[in-house]
């Protein structure tokens, strides 16, 4: 089992501080949140060199959204996801994650496209725009060998994608090996009927992370998520990729943290 944890969650002043500190606690890869830049390449390098933690993942920090109106916006955002591929490819890491309404949907002050109804309705043109510009943004990932992480959220952050079906719907629309996706347990928890079920209905050649966290999304343990079905779920498709904390913690985080990857590894394996 491979632990990841978000990079604003990992204890330490310095980004090789966080990475030793992981190294430590027993875990063997970070997902880059916001050193997200290219200017932060070398740096990230150094760390993993000295560390042995491994990038699995960055985020696009450019700005923008890419159902905007604004074609200045949406150019921004395929740019972002764009640079965030170029990071991911320089440091080792599988690709940028992305889940494609959260912007329009987190910050209501934005415009929408107009509801062009009954000719076409807004939902249809905001999942076309996504798709169209997914394969414009992977036709550079193919070039560098990463891929864009599509992540389904709940509802109440994203409109669409929700499910895993969701995400496997737009990898087989964008149709390239630079585009994959991703299970979050925690949004999975308020969205699909029984998690196992939607994991084993996913093919796992398009799972490129996992992200875990408990039922009220702080540290496995907390809550009154079962996990062990799910990873039983995932070894028997033999998915051999990262699973990510992305939670809050509470107390220390140098034992909480270290603490919770033994107590993962442990359900794991009994899995």
């Amino acid at each position: 089992m491979k632990l990841s944890i978000r990079e604003n969650m990992a204890p330490g002043k310095t980004l090789l501080e966080k990475f030793q500190n992981l190294d430590r606690m027993g875990f063997a890869g970070i997902e880059i949140t916001t050193s997200s830049t290219l200017d932060h390449a070398d740096e990230i390098i150094a760390a993993t060199r000295a560390t042995g933690i491994q990038p699995n993942i960055t985020s696009a920090r450019g700005g923008g959204c890419l159902i905007d109106p604004r074609k200045e916006e949406r150019d921004l955002a395929v740019r972002s996801h764009i640079d965030a591929l170029d990071l991911a490819h320089r440091i080792g890491a599988l690709g940028v994650i992305s889940p494609p309404i959260i912007t329009m949907k987190m910050q209501p002050d934005r415009p929408r496209i107009p509801d062009l109804s009954p000719v076409i309705s807004r939902d249809t043109v905001e999942r076309q725009m996504v798709i169209a510009l997914y394969k414009e943004i992977a036709a550079r990932g193919e070039a560098w060998g990463t891929a864009i992480i599509v992540e389904p959220l709940n509802r109440y952050e994203q409109w669409w994608p929700c499910t895993l079906k969701h995400g496997v719907d737009i990898c087989e629309q964008v149709g390239s090996p630079a585009c994959r996706m991703m299970a979050d347990l925690f949004h999975m928890n308020i969205e699909e009927k029984n998690l196992a079920d939607a994991i084993r209905a996913t093919d796992v050649g398009y799972l490129f992370n996992v992200h875990i966290a408990d039922s009220v999304r702080r540290l496995p343990g907390t809550g009154h998520t079962d996990f062990t079905p799910c990873f039983r779920a995932l070894k028997e498709l033999g998915y051999d990729k990262y699973y990510g904390l992305e939670c809050g913690i509470d107390g220390d985080p140098l034992v909480a943290l270290a603490e919770c990857a033994q107590y993962l590894k442990k359900l794991w394996r009994e899995a």
